[in-house]
């Protein structure tokens, strides 16, 4: 289960546009949620029952059909936090004030209660892979990377690689030391975040989205991929050159647009459209979930299967793809989130806020 993600809303100023932009990502990503609404001190009861209302309205709506619940007691807490631990059909609204104390005790004693995050899918078997998410320089020590292990256990002795680089290629490194919450370790595992002193490498030849991994895994960047993807909600059309910025774990950067299988797509469309790195080629995560951005515009992709080298495998019932194309002609392949909208299943989801609307 994903960690609940807090809203928080400012009880005087209701729900706005990025209070749905943050809901929808959170929705997308199938993370549980909850609401904060701050301020209820200074807020007219008229006000303050006009934001509860609209966040109710919210939560209810086609595409989430969640019950909001406003905690007053112990026992909303307790019947919340089961809900977060089992389908999360509930949506805890807390009314809270930082001045008056209104509803914190309830807060707390709803954040110390809901369950943890399960690592129970956690592979520590599995060859290394380390996903690097910001870089150091420390005197004396050297250029230190942070970030996560996606999977396997690292450690000083581990036969490394580094990449991908500007060209999409991966060069061997060895490691001076790791450290865990601040203290050295032998090694790290999966699901445990570290920091990873590297040799004889320069800071300004790492950046936000490269890997460490296990040279067992053979790892190869990718520069295009092509997606089935239904468009829910767009104010014009998508075309040729059309560029969005595609985030995937700790990988982010713009792409564009090379060829679909028609003209232009509009809202409601389904198309096969083939996006292309504009900077540099990347390491893209079999099974990891892709959003992609542009202005007030947002999709999420998730669940990507390697297949052979003759070609994708094909999707079943409702089940779309996407395929990821890299330097050596491998194929993967990568199936499209589904969510329900309208007791109807479909592929992607599309925000746009430019109505003040949240769409799924």
């Amino acid at each position: 289960m994903p960690l609940p993600r807090q809203v928080v809303v400012g009880a005087n100023m209701g729900v706005q546009r990025m209070t749905k932009e943050h809901l929808g990502v959170a929705l997308a990503l199938k993370c549980p949620t909850y609401f904060v609404v701050t301020k209820v001190d200074m807020c007219p009861d008229n006000v303050l029952q006009g934001t509860v209302n609209e966040l109710s309205k919210i939560v209810k709506a086609p595409g989430i059909r969640k019950m909001p619940l406003i905690v007053k007691s112990e026992k909303d807490v307790m019947t919340c936090a089961k809900s977060m631990a089992s389908d999360a059909r509930i949506a805890p609204i807390f009314l809270v004030s930082s001045v008056t104390g209104q509803s914190l005790e309830l807060l707390r004693l709803f954040l110390n209660i809901i369950p943890a995050q399960k690592t129970k899918g956690l592979d520590v078997k599995a060859p290394a892979e380390f996903h690097i998410d910001d870089t150091f320089y420390v005197s004396g020590v050297g250029t230190v990377v942070a970030g996560t292990m996606l999977r396997g256990t690292l450690s000083t002795r581990s036969n490394l690689l580094l990449g991908p680089d500007n060209k999409g290629q991966f060069h061997p490194i060895q490691l001076k030391s790791i450290m865990n919450k601040s203290m050295p370790v032998n090694q790290v595992s999966a699901g445990q975040s570290a920091t990873l002193a590297i040799k004889k490498v320069k800071r300004n030849q790492i950046r936000k989205g490269m890997v460490v991994v296990d040279a067992k895994l053979n790892p190869q960047a990718c520069q295009r991929f092509t997606a089935e993807v239904m468009v829910l909600h767009h104010p014009t059309t998508i075309g040729i050159n059309y560029q969005p910025v595609v985030h995937s774990l700790t990988v982010r950067q713009a792409c564009k647009v090379v060829s679909l299988d028609r003209e232009c797509i509009r809202t409601g469309d389904r198309a096969l459209v083939t996006f292309e790195f504009l900077f540099r080629p990347e390491y893209l995560l079999v099974g990891a979930r892709l959003i992609f951005r542009e202005g007030r515009t947002k999709g999420e992709d998730e669940d990507v299967n390697a297949v052979d080298d003759d070609g994708c495998q094909e999707s079943g019932g409702s089940c779309t793809y996407i395929t990821l194309m890299g330097p050596a002609c491998r194929w993967m392949t990568k199936k499209i989130l589904l969510s329900r909208c309208n007791d109807k299943l479909v592929t992607c989801i599309i925000i746009s806020a430019a109505n003040h609307q949240l769409i799924l």
